[in-house]
C-alpha cells in the first residue's frame, strides 16, 4: 500500500492535531481557528482574558509539540514577559568578544526570539512600553536592525498572552493597544465561564478522575512548510480582491458608527494598508484551511464565500453569537461584560455588512467597466486612422495604458481595452506607411 502524497498527509496530520486539541480544550473553537490560521499564513496572535482560562496551556500544547522531523524538538523561544525585562532577554544577550574586540555591541541572535520559528510570550502587557514597541516592530520586520547591521530572524508566528482584558489596556495605553492591533492578524477574547453546561461538567470530570491532557497527533515544522507553499499559491480573482476592498471599507465605517452604542468601545482592528494586505494573506490560508477540513477537491482559488473567513481577522475572536448571548446572561464583572458585548457588537456588524457586500459584488462587472470608459478609448482610437492628432493619440496612450496596467480587477472588462490599444497601433502603421512621422 502506497503513502499519500506529501502534501496529503501534512494536511491529515494538521487536522488530526487540532481536533486532538479541540477534544482537549473546549470552548476554544475560535481560538484555535486563529491560530491555525496565523500558522498556516506566518502571522502572529495575541490572546486575552482573565487567569484560568487555558490560555498558556493552549499556546504550549500548540507551538511546543510542532516539531522538526531531523532533530525531533520544537523550534520555540518561550519568555514571561515581566516589568523587569529586558530586550536583550528577547533578542539575545550582547556577543561579548564582538564588544571587547571591536567595540562594536552585537547580539547572540539565534539565542532569542529571532533565533526560533515559533514564539510564545506570556503576560506580555506587563512589559514596559518601549520593550513591547521593540517586540512589535522585531514580529513585524522579522529582522534586528543594529545600526549597519541587518540581522534576519527565522520566527513565522508568535503567540502572545495576557490576564489583562483588552479595555484594560487600551485605558493604560491606547497608541500601544492600537501599534498592536495594526501589526497583528489575530486577537482573541477567552471568556471566564463555558457556555455550555457539559463543557464545564466533562472538565470537572477529569480533575476528578486525575486525567491529564493525552496529547500524541504530531506535526512537523516540514509538514507545516507544505501548507504554507500552498498558502503562497492560492490564486485570489478579481470579484474577491474586489470583495475585500468593499468589506474592509464598509466594515470601518459601520465599526466606526458602533461608537456611539456602546460606552469607550474602540474597533478592535486598526484599518490601514498593511492591514488590507494581512486580510489577503489571512483569506487565502482559510482557503486552504478549508481544504484540509471541509473540501480536500476544492481548487486553491478563493471565491466570494471565503470572504466570511475574514472575520476571523477583523473581529475580536470570541465565543459564537449563541454562546456570547449566554455568557452575558451570567457574567457578573463589569469587565467580562463589556468584552463580550464587543465581541457581540462586532459580530453583528460584520455579518450585516457582509450580507450588503456580497449583493453589491454582482454588479461588480458593470461598474468597473463604466468607470473604465473603454468604449470611448476604442472610439477615440479609430478615429486616428481618419483624422490623426499626435496630442489625441499622445493621450489616450497614457489613458489605455494607465488602464491595461495593472488591468482590470475583472478579465472580461480588459478585452476592450485591448482593442482599443490595437486600434492605436494600427493608426500609428498606417501613419507609417504613408511616410509620416
Amino acid at each position: 500500500m502506497t503513502s499519500p502524497p506529501p502534501y496529503l498527509q501534512a494536511a491529515q496530520s494538521f487536522r488530526r492535531f487540532f481536533g486532538e486539541l479541540r477534544e482537549t480544550y473546549l470552548e476554544r473553537e475560535t481560538l484555535f481557528t486563529q491560530i491555525e490560521l496565523a500558522l498556516l499564513c506566518r502571522e502572529h496572535v495575541l490572546v486575552v482574558g482573565p487567569p484560568g482560562t487555558a490560555k498558556s496551556a493552549v499556546a504550549s500544547a500548540v507551538l511546543g509539540r510542532i516539531t522538526d522531523e531531523t532533530s525531533g524538538l520544537p523550534s520555540l523561544f518561550s519568555k514571561q514577559i515581566a516589568e523587569s525585562t529586558l530586550q536583550t532577554d528577547l533578542i539575545g544577550p550582547v556577543d561579548f568578544k564582538v564588544l571587547t574586540e571591536t567595540g562594536r555591541t552585537e547580539y547572540l541572535t539565534d539565542e532569542g526570539m529571532l533565533g526560533s520559528v515559533h514564539a510564545f510570550l506570556d503576560e506580555v502587557f506587563d512589559g514596559r512600553d518601549m520593550l513591547l514597541r521593540s517586540i512589535l516592530n522585531v514580529m513585524y520586520e522579522r529582522e534586528l536592525k543594529h545600526g549597519r547591521k541587518v540581522t534576519a530572524g527565522r520566527t513565522e508566528c508568535v503567540v502572545m498572552t495576557s490576564n489583562r482584558y483588552l479595555t484594560e489596556v487600551l485605558a493604560r495605553s491606547p497608541e500601544l493597544l492600537l501599534a498592536f492591533a495594526d501589526r497583528l492578524s489575530f486577537i482573541c477574547f477567552v471568556p471566564k465561564a463555558f457556555a455550555r453546561r457539559e463543557s464545564r461538567a466533562a472538565m470537572l470530570h477529569r480533575f476528578v478522575h486525575g486525567t491529564r491532557p493525552d496529547l500524541h497527533a504530531t506535526l512537523t515544522l516540514q509538514q507545516l512548510d507544505l501548507l504554507q507553499d500552498a498558502v503562497a499559491q492560492v490564486k485570489v480573482p478579481g470579484n474577491v480582491l474586489e470583495g475585500v476592498e468593499m468589506l474592509t471599507d464598509a466594515l470601518e465605517r459601520s465599526l466606526v458608527a458602533q461608537v456611539s452604542k456602546l460606552p469607550d468601545y474602540v474597533p478592535t482592528k486598526y484599518f490601514s494598508q498593511r492591514s488590507v494586505v494581512k486580510a489577503l494573506w489571512t483569506l487565502k490560508a482559510a482557503v486552504v484551511r478549508d481544504q484540509i477540513y471541509r473540501r480536500p477537491d476544492r481548487p486553491l482559488e478563493a471565491t466570494v464565500e471565503d470572504l466570511d473567513a475574514l472575520r476571523w481577522f477583523f473581529l475580536l475572536g470570541g465565543p459564537p453569537a449563541a454562546e456570547a448571548d449566554a455568557l452575558l446572561k451570567a457574567a457578573v464583572d463589569p469587565r467580562e461584560r463589556a468584552q463580550l458585548e464587543i465581541v457581540r457588537l462586532e459580530q453583528r456588524t460584520f455579518d450585516e455588512v457582509l450580507g450588503k457586500v456580497r449583493q453589491e459584488l454582482g454588479g461588480g462587472v458593470e461598474r468597473e467597466a463604466t468607470t473604465l470608459a473603454a468604449a470611448d478609448d476604442v472610439t477615440a482610437a479609430e478615429a486616428l486612422s481618419r483624422n490623426w492628432q499626435a496630442g489625441v493619440v499622445s493621450s489616450t496612450a497614457r489613458g489605455v495604458l494607465g488602464k491595461l496596467v495593472p488591468g482590470p480587477r475583472h478579465g472580461q472588462n480588459r478585452a476592450p481595452l485591448l482593442v482599443a490599444a490595437r486600434a492605436l497601433v494600427a493608426a500609428l502603421e498606417q501613419r507609417l506607411s504613408r511616410g509620416m512621422a
